[in-house]
């Protein structure tokens, strides 16, 4: 299972919430593949990568508004994460039957949480933060 520890939270809420949201639904899809109900994970990555393509937009809003200096690197990094976004659901929609769907499923989950929540997104948390201390985000 998935746990964001406090090292990885962004102190920025919405953000936090967001990605919070995000490790939930790849716990539940990990939760079905260790119970035997692959069959729930099409619905489930589908509603992943709904969650996370709003999540995005929302940090690149906010990225926009603050003036954030790498925002564009950023946004790239977002549209990097489309084909592995198609991937997750080509894997889930075979997880029903196909333990090698399965197997890469959980995997692409957490690398494609830990790629952005973790990896990435660290790289504009001291930025958030001072914007926010100035009242600016």
């Amino acid at each position: 299972m998935v746990e964001l520890t406090p090292s990885f939270l962004l102190e920025y809420d919405a953000l936090d919430r967001d990605h919070r949201r995000l490790a939930d639904i790849v716990n539940q899809v990990v939760k079905a593949i260790d119970d035997g109900e692959a069959e729930k994970c099409e619905d489930l990555v589908i509603g992943l990568v709904k969650s996370a393509k709003s999540h995005f937009a929302n940090e690149e809003t906010l990225l926009v508004k603050i003036g954030y200096p790498n925002v564009k690197k950023h946004q790239a990094h977002h549209r990097s994460l489309n084909t592995k976004m198609d991937h997750m659901i080509e894997f889930a929609k075979m997880a029903g039957e196909n333990q090698m769907a399965r197997d890469s499923l959980r995997k692409e989950l957490v690398f494609f949480l830990m790629d952005d929540v973790i990896t990435v997104d660290m790289e504009f948390k001291n930025f958030i933060a001072e914007k926010a201390k100035a009242g600016k985000a």
